[in-house]
């Protein structure tokens, strides 16, 4: 066997050992719920550009700005926004308090567009600190 097949081996030795860690993770750490979302802070950077050609690098709220809700309407997006989305959900944790957590995303994640108050998102919570939540 050549020396590119034992990398191309390996690799797939990888990918399969990773995949079963992260399923093994999921099955023992944490919990499949359902959480609402209740707020996003919603922040993009842009260039504004004056008259005479000064221009400004600035940070603010995504609904200040028309280009963004654009982008967000439009089924396919051309651009990704440089911009951070904080998302707050309330959810039931495994042990039936309720609670509220932060999910993070930037302006490469498709949910930094789609979400809006009030959908509901599959998450998983840990079972250890029911404060922790991620992405199912």
């Amino acid at each position: 066997m050549s020396y590119s097949g034992y990398g191309a081996l390996g690799a797939l030795g990888f990918v399969v050992v990773m995949g079963a860690y992260n399923m093994a993770d999921r099955g023992m750490n944490w919990t499949a719920a359902k959480g609402s979302v209740f707020r996003i802070d919603r922040e993009c950077g842009f260039t504004r550009v004056y008259e005479g050609g000064k221009q400004e690098a600035v940070r603010e709220s995504c609904n200040s700005t028309d280009e963004f809700g654009e982008i967000a309407r439009s089924g396919k997006r051309a651009k990704d926004v440089d911009g951070t989305a904080v998302v707050k959900i309330s959810y039931t944790a495994p042990d039936g308090s309720a609670r509220t957590a932060d999910l993070r995303f930037d302006g490469r994640d498709d949910e930094f567009y789609k979400l809006k108050a009030g959908d509901e998102v599959a998450i998983l919570v840990n079972n250890e600190d029911p404060a922790k939540i991620r992405t199912d």
